[in-house]
This record gives C-alpha cells, sequence and structure tokens, in this order.
C-alpha cells in the first residue's frame, strides 16, 4: 500500500520543504502544492482530497484555516510549526552573530496579534515564548475565518507602522509569505524554520496517524435508539416493530451491514466505525434521526459509541446517551472518550474529552461523577454562560429542583460555583439564586 502525503506549502518554502524530506520513505508518494493567500487553502484541499491519505502544512494557521473552511472532518492532518528549541536558538544565534543588535528592537511575526510589541526581550524576559503560546492559541481558537484570512496582512501593515516609526530592526517570521513581501520593502528579516529532525518527525508522526485511522475504520460501533415515552406518548409493540423495520430499510437502501439487538427499553444497531462516519457525515450530521421521524411518529433518543472493543462501543453510546440530556439532541463517544456533537444541521459541531486528568479531579472536589462534570460543562457551552440558575440545570439535565440543588450545593462547598442573587422581577416574589461556575 502507497501512503499519499499532500504538502501545502508557501513559495517561499517549496524548496525547503523538498530538500528537509528529501526522497520518500518506501511506499509513501509526496505531491507539493503552493497557496499564495489562505483563501486558496479550501480549494486546493478539496482537489486534492482524493488523492491525498494525510496532509503536512507548514503551519498551524494554515492547518487551522483548512478545519475552519471545510465543513467535513480533514484527512489525518499535522502542521509544521517552530518547535520550542527553534523559538530560543534562533533569536539567541542572531544576538551572538550579531552584538549590535537590540533584543527590545527585534520582533516576531506571529505574536503580533496578541503581544503587540512581541519583541525578543519582552519575550524571553519580561514573558516567556512559552507563557505566549496560550495566548496565540486562545486567539487561534477563538478567530473567524475572516480573521484567519486577513492575518498576514494585518500583519504586515503593523510590522510596516512600528519600521516606519523606527521601532523595530528585524523580523522573525513565522509567516513565511511574509517573507519576501517583507524583502520587498527592505524590512530585514528571518524566516524561523524548525530543526531538519522535527521536520521528519513530524512526517513519521503523520504517517502513524494515518495508519492508524485505517486500522480502526473497522473499529466497533453501536448506534442506540431509545423511544423517549411521556405521558401522553407511550412506546407499543407496533411501534417497535415499524422502528426495526423502518431501521432496516435505511440499511438496504444505503448498502450498510446493520446487526439489531432489543435490549430492554432501547434498540441496538451493532456496525462499525466507517459506517457510523458514512451515516453521520464524518460525525457531523445525523441522517438515521431525519430518515426515521419521516417514518415514526415518536421522539427517539439516537446515540452513537465507538470503541476498541463492542463492550466499550456500547458503554460509549451510553455515555452519548447520558450527554444528550443536555439538549436533547444526538452525541457521539469515539474510542479515544471524545465526546462529539450535537450531530445536526443547524448547531455547530463540538469536540470534547470526557474524561481529563483536570475534569477528574474537579469531580472527585465536587463529590460528583465525572460525567456530570461533563454534561455541566456542555451546557455552558451550549448555553454560551458561565452563570446558571437550579431551574437552568433541572431542565436541561431533566432531573428535579431538588436534584438540581444538591448539585449546585455540592459545587458551592467545593470552591467551584459562587452563589449570588437577583431579584425576581415581581415584587414580591423571593430573589433567584444565580451560581457562577468556574471550570478551569
Amino acid at each position: 500500500m502507497t501512503y499519499h502525503i499532500l504538502i501545502i506549502t508557501s513559495a517561499y518554502l517549496t524548496q525547503y520543504m523538498k530538500d528537509t524530506l528529501g526522497t520518500p520513505p518506501e511506499h509513501v508518494e509526496f505531491r507539493f502544492v503552493e497557496y499564495k493567500k489562505f483563501t486558496d487553502l479550501k480549494d486546493i484541499y478539496q482537489k486534492n482530497e482524493n488523492w491525498a491519505d494525510g496532509i503536512l502544512t507548514t503551519g498551524i494557521v494554515v492547518q487551522t484555516v483548512l478545519e475552519r473552511a471545510i465543513d467535513t472532518p480533514l484527512k489525518p492532518i499535522l502542521s509544521l510549526d517552530t518547535d520550542n528549541e527553534s523559538f530560543y536558538r534562533i533569536p539567541l544565534t542572531l544576538l551572538i552573530e550579531n552584538r549590535f543588535l537590540d533584543p527590545e528592537r527585534i520582533i516576531f511575526d506571529v505574536f503580533i496579534n496578541v503581544e503587540p510589541r512581541a519583541s525578543v526581550l519582552s519575550l524571553l524576559g519580561n514573558k516567556s515564548i512559552m507563557d505566549t503560546f496560550p495566548d496565540f492559541s486562545n486567539w487561534l481558537s477563538m478567530a473567524t475565518l475572516d480573521e484567519l484570512y486577513d492575518i498576514e496582512d494585518a500583519t504586515l501593515e503593523h510590522i510596516q507602522r512600528l519600521w516606519s516609526q523606527n521601532k523595530i530592526d528585524l523580523v522573525i517570521c513565522r509567516y513565511s509569505s511574509l517573507v519576501p513581501r517583507l524583502k520587498e520593502l527592505n524590512i530585514p528579516c528571518v524566516f524561523a524554520n524548525g530543526t531538519d529532525a522535527y521536520v521528519r518527525d513530524t512526517l513519521q508522526h503523520l504517517l502513524a496517524m494515518i495508519k492508524i485511522e485505517k486500522i480502526t475504520a473497522h473499529a466497533p460501533a453501536v448506534i442506540s435508539i431509545i423511544p423517549r415515552e411521556t405521558k401522553d406518548q407511550l412506546w407499543t409493540d407496533r411501534l417497535d416493530i415499524s422502528l426495526q423495520k423502518a431501521v432496516m430499510d435505511f440499511a438496504h437502501k444505503n448498502d450498510l451491514d446493520f446487526i439489531l439487538q432489543r435490549k430492554r427499553e432501547k434498540l441496538l444497531i451493532i456496525t462499525e466505525k466507517a459506517v457510523i462516519s458514512y451515516i453521520t457525515s464524518d460525525f457531523k450530521q445525523n441522517h438515521l434521526a431525519t430518515y426515521l421521524n419521516e417514518y415514526i411518529d415518536f421522539n427517539l433518543n439516537i446515540s452513537y459509541g465507538i470503541g476498541n472493543t463492542l463492550e466499550e462501543a456500547i458503554a460509549n453510546a451510553q455515555n452519548a446517551f447520558a450527554a444528550s440530556g443536555i439538549s436533547g439532541d444526538s452525541f457521539l463517544v469515539d474510542e479515544d472518550l471524545q465526546l462529539i456533537g450535537p450531530l445536526s444541521a443547524t448547531e455547530r459541531t463540538y469536540s470534547s474529552n470526557i474524561i481529563t486528568s483536570h475534569m477528574q479531579e474537579l469531580a472527585k472536589k465536587a463529590s460528583l461523577s465525572t460525567m456530570t462534570m461533563h454534561r455541566l460543562s456542555r451546557l455552558l457551552i451550549l448555553l454560551g454562560r458561565r452563570e446558571i440558575t437550579s431551574a437552568d440545570l433541572a431542565e436541561n439535565f431533566h432531573i428535579s429542583l431538588r436534584g438540581a440543588n444538591r448539585i449546585l450545593q455540592k459545587l458551592e462547598d467545593s470552591g467551584i460555583a459562587k452563589a449570588s442573587f437577583q431579584k425576581s422581577s415581581h415584587m414580591r416574589g423571593r430573589p433567584t439564586k444565580i451560581y457562577s461556575i468556574d471550570l478551569d
């Protein structure tokens, strides 16, 4: 089997990438494609998507643009950034080679948007480069696609302004496309490339990701369908037969392999990861729910689980169902315990890890389960705020007010939540207790 690696690079870095990567390893083929502007990236990806098994880009911004611009999950992708060693080595080498350089007048282009001075002195002295990485990563996660498209032009304008004000002598660049533009303006600059070993290690990491993806395509997967009964709607044997028939019709029309298992209050569909990837448009949509809603006049909760074993897949489908209590939407938990969802045509899909060491610590501190803490974290994301009331929690968790108050009290006792009061809009109403949740 030959692995096809698409290498997306600026014109400035093409020859450097070819020289550094050298002859492709056995059973690996490279294709180098240049972009002029970040707006070119979507078209480049789509034209090469069917050929490529994995993508190697020359910067994290390039990767982020692709992740935002492409509606479906990308092929395995890694970006070549400047490794930590090089971020320190490059400015120190420059200062050793030229003792007349002033570290306060040397700037990093990539950090200008989060640290306007972004000088070597400020980043190595007052605020270290390692402290600035989280600021840059946070900006990258929050930036809109238009902001990402414009970042090189905006950075160039800022550099020109500093140069015209005689505030800088040299620019250390990570935006490779800026290097020729700065040279045209006679602004001294160098490119902060990583070490050759770092580039080759990144390629090996990408190849490992591709191999793992191909292996896990056949990982066991489970779809759990649970009727949501109400006082006015009760599940019947007739509806159960209709559901099973509709599921098998869906499988037949899409040429899918489904094995059905009836488990008390739910129907389990046993299949594999590749099938779930197909019927959810790579974990973005819920086409099965759309189909079943046309044939079954009943509210159904559809959850997806993928695991390394069938038992893990079933357990992950149950975890996905627990998460759906927040909104009633469908979620998926994969073999890495990533919670993905909601799977919806109208809402943005989020991905987060169910079990992290930080979430475990918070759960232990509050004497609550990790799943409860994770569901709370998801709720805050969906609500778009950190302040909630017991009514918010009860409604979204589908629990009683007493149960919601018990959870919030534990959060307050542990210091994770702080309570305040807001006067009721009614003259005689009791003030509403509002909890500000801090999960950081």
